[in-house]
């Protein structure tokens, strides 16, 4: 069986004084950040104040720590109890802590700052939790050019240059490695100096151009995005190449979480490419997206949030609650849309239909082709 980021938690038992930061570091740590250290010493210190790490998470009851993320089940206790008991991230000081939710300005922040012992520091933002806000966030990635908490990760990131010498280190996973490239493409010139790498971990790419940096070998040199064999997330308005493939457990969505990418030594295990069924829907969805213009793309996701929302739900757990009242609900907010909403949710729906017949024949003829290839210089017996 492939090793995790859980089995490098219990091999890796070397100081970062002794082995630099690598990309599992990163995972880990981008990993950790999911973690609400609100209700702990975090929450109750000033965002000054640094901590040890098992201090930041100590007093927090299991339902706090997770708040209905991913982690708690997808191996999180697990993960937390490795990290704890790891000679490598157990001293951690942590700090820096912030987290900003609202459903009024459709915004879904939270970042922290570790200090790691060779005098680097590592900044980790938060991927998407299971708020309703912060869905709706990720979606208006498509047709806005700056969403709120991308202003709020630029900020954070040059606080802490301006308030610390050390180099920096910046990623996140999901949601949270889109927040830390777009931090280091528009941050001031000064703070992009002091970064060594910028690590995007399955995040999606970016629907407009945010800054003259994207695609310049200064940037470059320092991104390193990775994405599971069967991303979709992480290819989403992705028209970059610059990502390295990893090998993962689970199917389609499910290698979405860090707890299944596999690790040999102190790397991902890489692949050559992204399954062909990730391709499919990666490209389906962003040639959908690409064949309405921002306004349509609008109207689309506003009618979808004002679904959902109807329901009196904050996040996608309360929602899942109460199955039948939410369907209810749903259903009446449908019929109460305005009518350019309504309109607008129909076509777009009823126009990802074709683009998924073009797009499952166009890999199909390239699958056949390949085969017909290979049987052809295939030497004989």
């Amino acid at each position: 069986m492939d090793c995790t980021i859980i089995d490098y938690l219990a091999k890796q038992r070397a100081s970062f004084a002794d082995e630099p930061l690598n990309e599992v570091d990163s995972l880990v740590l981008s990993t950790i950040s999911y973690y609400r250290f609100e209700h702990g010493a975090l929450g109750r210190t000033v965002p000054t104040e640094v901590v040890p790490l098992p201090v930041a998470i100590c007093g927090i009851s299991h339902e706090e720590m997770y708040g209905g993320i991913w982690l708690s089940h997808m191996g999180g206790d697990e993960f937390l109890a490795a990290v704890l008991a790891s000679p490598r991230f157990m001293d951690l000081q942590v700090g820096y802590y912030a987290n900003d939710v609202s459903s009024h300005f459709e915004k879904q922040f939270s970042a922290m700052t570790f200090f790691l012992p060779d005098d680097t520091i590592y900044i980790a933002f938060r991927g998407t939790d299971n708020s309703l806000a912060g869905w709706k966030e990720d979606f208006n990635l498509t047709f806005m050019e700056e969403v709120p908490s991308q202003i709020s990760a630029r900020t954070y990131l040059e606080d802490i240059a301006d308030t610390h010498a050390s180099p920096l280190f910046v990623g996140g996973h999901s949601k949270g490695g889109n927040l830390a490239e777009y931090a280091v493409l528009t941050c001031r010139d000064q703070t992009f100096e002091k970064v060594v790498s910028v690590f995007n971990h399955d995040g999606p790419g970016f629907a407009f151009t945010p800054s003259e940096r994207l695609g310049m070998p200064a940037y470059d040199a320092k991104l390193r995005k990775t994405v599971p064999e069967s991303s979709i997330f992480g290819m989403l308005m992705e028209d970059r190449t610059c990502y390295r493939v990893v090998q993962a457990t689970g199917v389609l969505f499910t290698q979405h979480a860090s707890t299944r990418w596999a690790v040999e030594e102190n790397g991902f295990v890489a692949l050559d490419h992204i399954s062909s069924e990730a391709e499919i829907i990666s490209s389906t969805l962003n040639n959908w997206a690409k064949s309405y213009e921002p306004g349509k793309r609008e109207l689309f996701i506003d009618a979808v949030y004002d679904i959902f929302c109807a329901a009196n739900a904050e996040t996608l757990t309360k929602f899942a609650e109460n199955p039948t009242g939410s369907a209810l609900a749903v259903a009446s907010a449908v019929t109460k849309l305005p009518s350019d909403m309504r309109s607008t949710l129909i076509e777009m729906i009823g126009g990802i239909a074709p683009i998924i017949g073009v797009e499952t024949a166009k890999k199909a003829k390239d699958k056949l082709r390949l085969e017909a290839t290979s049987a052809i210089e295939a030497p004989t017996q």
